[in-house]
C-alpha cells in the first residue's frame, strides 16, 4: 500500500541523543484505529481488481532516501544587491555584511543542525542528500586583505556529530563546493574590520551500518555548472553545482545525484543548469535524482525548469503517489528569520525525481521539525525535508540488474 503523510517532529536541541520525539498520541487513538481498519478494509475489497494491476514488487526489496536544504540561516542577498557606484558603498556594505552575519549567528547552526539530524533519525534513510550544507568563517584584516580564515560554523561537522549522538551510521560519501564568498565586515564589540566568509557545498551521505550487500556507493564525482549567476559590478561569480555517487543496493545499481539549481529569480540560469545535468547523463541510466531545484512543478514560482525533467523520461515520487494532488507536498516558504509560526509553505522545490524501471516509490513524507524552542529559530531551515521509500520491482515481480 502506497503511504504518504507530513510530519511535523517536535526537536528538543538540548538532549540530542533523545532529541526526536512525535506528536502526542490521540487518546481516542484505539477507537481511532479499530475504526480505521474496518474503513481500510472497505476500500481494499473495492480497490482490489486496480491494486492487483499495479507491478508487484515481492516484499521489502528497497531503497530509501532523504533530501533537505539546511539553509545558512539569513537572507544573504542583501550584500549582493548594493550600488557599488554609490559614493557611501563601503560603509553601506559593512553594515550590510555585519548585519547579515549576525543573522547567522542568531540563527543558532548548532541547534538546527541537530534538529535536521532529528529530521534523519526519524526516517533512518539509506541514502541522504543535502543542499546548503555551509562553512562559515571569520579573519581579521591586513594590509594586503584578510588573513587566516578561522571556522566559526562547520555545518557538515555539527551535522555528523548529532547524527553520531543519536547512534545514527553515516559517512560521506561525495561532496561539492559551490558559491564561496568573502566580504569585510565590523567587529561590533571593538569596531575593526574583519572578513567573513561562507561556502556553500552539497553533500551525500550513506549509511555504512546496513548488512553486506544492502548497500554499496562507488564513483562519486562533483561538478559546477557552466550557467552560473555572476554579480559584475563587484566581481563576485555564484556557482551551483551537484554531485553523485554510483549505487549497488539489493541487486540494483544506479546514479544517485544531489544537486542545487539556480533560483527562480534567474529562470534562464535555472533551466540552462538542468540542461547540462541532464545532457550530461545516459538516457539509459537509473538514476535517483534529489535536492533544491528551485523549480515548482506548477510554475508557482515562474520557472518551467520542471517540466525539462519529465519531458527527460523523470517521474516524481510526489506525483506519482498523488496523481490527484499536484497541489500538496508543499516545501518551502517560512521567512527568513524562521521566527513566524504563520507563514506557511508556497511551493514545491524540494523533489525526488527518478527514471528506471525498477523503481517503485510506496512512501513519502514530508518532515517540517520544529524545534523545541519559544523564539527563533523554529525550524532548522526554511525548507521542509523529503523522505522517500522506493520498493524495487518489474511489472512481472523479477528484479532487474542494470
Amino acid at each position: 500500500m502506497r503511504v504518504t503523510t507530513e510530519k511535523h517532529v517536535v526537536a528538543n536541541s538540548t538532549h540530542p541523543t533523545t532529541a526526536c520525539r512525535g506528536p502526542a498520541r490521540n487518546p481516542g487513538g484505539l477507537w481511532c484505529r479499530a475504526a480505521l481498519a474496518c474503513l481500510l478494509g472497505a476500500v481494499l475489497a473495492v480497490a482490489a481488481p486496480a491494486l492487483a494491476a499495479q507491478p508487484e514488487c515481492g516484499g521489502h526489496r528497497g531503497f530509501s532516501t532523504f533530501t533537505a536544504n539546511a539553509y545558512i540561516g539569513a537572507d544573504i542577498a542583501a550584500p549582493l544587491s548594493l550600488d557599488p557606484t554609490d559614493p557611501n558603498y563601503l560603509q553601506n556594505l559593512l553594515g550590510t555584511v555585519t548585519a547579515t552575519y549576525g543573522q547567522v549567528i542568531a540563527s543558532d547552526p548548532q541547534a538546527r543542525m541537530k534538529g535536521l539530524a532529528c529530521e534523519i533519525a526519524a526516517s533512518r534513510p539509506d541514502m541522504v542528500g543535502l543542499e546548503e550544507i555551509w562553512s562559515v568563517s571569520q579573519a581579521s584584516a591586513t594590509a594586503s586583505g584578510p588573513g587566516t580564515f578561522m571556522v566559526v560554523y562547520d555545518y557538515l561537522q555539527l551535522l555528523t556529530n548529532a547524527l553520531a549522538a543519536h547512534g545514527l551510521h553515516y559517512a560521506v560519501a561525495a561532496t561539492a563546493a559551490e558559491s564561496d564568498i568573502i566580504m569585510p565586515m565590523l567587529d561590533l564589540p571593538t569596531g575593526a574590520v574583519l572578513y567573513g566568509r561562507i561556502t556553500d557545498h552539497e553533500v551525500i551521505l550513506a549509511r555504512t551500518d546496513l548488512p553486506p550487500g544492502h548497500l554499496r556507493v562507488f564513483n562519486p564525482q562533483s561538478g559546477h555548472y557552466e550557467n552560473y549567476l555572476t554579480v559584475p559590478a563587484i566581481g563576485l561569480s555564484l556557482y551551483r553545482g551537484w554531485c553523485s555517487v554510483d549505487v549497488a543496493s539489493r541487486g540494483e545499481t544506479f546514479r544517485y545525484i544531489c544537486t542545487h539549481l539556480e533560483e527562480e529569480t534567474a529562470p534562464v540560469i535555472q533551466m540552462a543548469q538542468a540542461q547540462e545535468l541532464l545532457g550530461s547523463l545516459d538516457h539509459n541510466m537509473p538514476v535517483v535524482l534529489v535536492g533544491d531545484l528551485n523549480a515548482d512543478p506548477l510554475h508557482r514560482n515562474g520557472t518551467m525548469t520542471y517540466d525539462e525533467f519529465t519531458q527527460a523520461g523523470f517521474k516524481d515520487a510526489w506525483t506519482a503517489l498523488h496523481p490527484h494532488n499536484r497541489t500538496g507536498g508543499l516545501t518551502w516558504g517560512h521567512d527568513a528569520d524562521l521566527a513566524d509560526p504563520t507563514q506557511r509553505f508556497v511551493w514545491r522545490i524540494d523533489l525526488v525525481l527518478y527514471r528506471g524501471n525498477a523503481f517503485q516509490p510506496e512512501e513519502l513524507e514530508i518532515l517540517d521539525a520544529r524545534l523545541h524552542h519559544t523564539q527563533a529559530p523554529l525550524w532548522p531551515s526554511d525548507h521542509g525535508a523529503v523522505a522517500v521509500q522506493f520498493d524495487y520491482c518489474q511489472p512481472n515481480g523479477s528484479s532487474r540488474h542494470f
